[in-house]
């Protein structure tokens, strides 16, 4: 008897489709007919309420996806910007190890898993940095950010910028919008939208932070600085900003300075002439992350996502690498930087070049100790009767300068863990969060990082880029440089069988 799957019992077919990708594939299944439509929409709602309880009971999975298994890999960077559109997440921006920003655009099919990077037209957005991107009506809304110049010549100020691009998912046009008002140049502040109203809080302005509160109408495109009460945040910039509806929003962490990270969070209530800033009080803190800035926390129903190190990995790791450049511009690294370029002028050290795909500049080049055992290879011998015994030793001297300047790299000792905090009551009268006591002896996350971007998909949280330092021996000798990604990690519920 040859049995089709109409004949499925309604079960059977929920369960077949809940195996389907949560995307584009799971949304065309709802064209079949109307009994597929009902099965799908099901199974959507299911999925949605597994991955609330998943997160309420922090039985949430990582899964990683190297950037080796894909055929087209975005380059590495971090202090990107990304939000999420239908079935897919835009990236865009960001800068290298060396701070070399990025101006480009990329698409991440979440149902294939595979990158694209749309051939856009129109006006671009200068390359920059820890800008905000959200979206609104089919387009991408992009505001603020840094660069930091060329390293020639020496003592140049890094650059903030007030710029505001709109970007058309169906044109794939970018278009630059001028208004007559505007907020200062602005970086890493922090961004929402309501109705058709973006509110813009904190932030780097003019190299000071800030507690200011910009709107921007995106139907008008008109700016105003918001009026709000006295008492109000300190300010701060790296913080996140949540969502709560038309009339509320929600900043959680951020730093007021380098190495002056905040753990607090505030509400603000966006009625009335004057809006209203109210600080929630804090409940469970000893189960709180270790930090929450410099990354973009992310609602889920009642609940809000924060990674950071996990708290029982107890070994020092240095990730001070802040916004110290955004924040001082003439901070210690800097310096260093400068430093070693003098040197460089001087001849004294040979640096290369191995940023990739910097705006759409691509290719790789050869180690310095590639191109020092070329130009050791390439000296002329004597000719004599020895001429074996001088190879052998040229061989050998050859082999123990590699060794001397081979690197040694160690593994980061620390890995991202999630942190829960529950919001159920942050628009009552107490005003009032709590972090949910969660295990955190699981080493399954990633490396430790920062300026990374987290965003919410269907059912799923999508982790990208970042940076962190490495410790590398040479010589006996050890060095901690930055190290950026550009691998992709994906939060997942457990699997669910309806």
């Amino acid at each position: 008897m040859q049995c089709k799957i109409d004949d499925l019992p309604d079960e059977l077919l929920e369960y077949i489709l809940s195996l389907v990708p949560p995307y584009r594939d799971l949304q065309e299944c709802k064209l079949v007919c109307k009994r597929w439509y009902r099965a799908t929409k099901n199974v959507m709602e299911h999925n949605e309420a597994h991955f609330q309880k998943s997160v309420a009971f922090g039985s949430l999975l990582w899964k990683s996806l190297p950037s080796k298994q894909l055929p087209l890999t975005i380059g590495k960077r971090h202090s990107h910007s990304a939000c999420i559109y239908n079935n897919s997440m835009y990236v865009f921006g960001g800068c290298t190890a060396r701070w070399t920003t990025f101006n480009d655009l990329w698409q991440l099919d979440l149902g294939t898993r595979t990158w694209v990077r749309p051939l856009t037209v129109g006006n671009y957005p200068s390359p920059k940095a820890c800008a905000t991107m959200l979206y609104y009506k089919k387009s991408l809304i992009l505001f603020g950010g840094w660069s930091h110049p060329s390293p020639y010549p020496l003592h140049q100020q890094w650059k903030l910028f007030n710029e505001l691009h709109i970007y058309s998912i169906e044109s794939n046009k970018w278009t630059a919008i001028n208004t007559l008002e505007t907020p200062p140049p602005t970086s890493a502040h922090s961004a929402t939208i309501h109705g058709n109203l973006m509110v813009v809080f904190g932030g780097v302005c003019n190299g000071y932070s800030s507690n200011d509160v910009w709107c921007l109408n995106l139907d008008s495109y008109y700016w105003h600085k918001q009026t709000t009460s006295n008492l109000k945040p300190q300010p701060r910039y790296g913080q996140s900003q949540i969502e709560l509806g038309r009339k509320h929003l929600l900043v959680l962490g951020g730093c007021t300075g380098p190495n002056a990270a905040m753990n607090d969070a505030w509400l603000l209530t966006m009625e009335d002439i004057s809006w209203t800033w109210k600080k929630v009080n804090m409940h469970n803190t000893e189960w709180a992350p270790t930090r929450i800035w410099c990354h973009q926390a992310c609602k889920v129903g009642n609940y809000i996502i924060v990674l950071s190190k996990n708290r029982r990995q107890t070994k020092p790791n240095d990730m001070s690498i802040s916004l110290r450049k955004v924040a001082c511009q003439r901070s210690t690294s800097q310096r260093l930087c400068e430093s070693n370029l003098l040197h460089e002028r001087q001849g004294n050290l040979s640096t290369i070049d191995r940023d990739e795909n910097i705006n759409g500049r691509h290719g790789a080049f050869s180690s310095d100790n590639t191109l020092s055992m070329a130009a050791f290879r390439d000296q002329p011998l004597r000719s004599n009767s020895n001429t074996d015994r001088r190879l052998e030793s040229l061989r050998r001297e050859e082999e123990k300068i590699r060794n001397k300047n081979k690197k040694v790299v160690k593994k980061a000792e620390n890995t991202l863990s999630i942190f829960v905090l529950d919001i159920t009551n942050v628009l009552s009268d107490d005003c009032n969060a709590a972090w949910i006591p969660l295990k955190q002896d699981d080493h399954s996350g990633p490396d430790e990082r920062i300026l990374y971007s987290l965003v919410v998909g269907k059912g799923e949280l999508i982790v990208f880029g970042g940076i962190c330092k490495e410790h590398s021996t040479l010589g006996g000798h050890t060095d901690v440089n930055d190290f950026v990604y550009n691998d992709l990690h994906f939060i997942n519920p457990p699997r669910y069988v309806i």
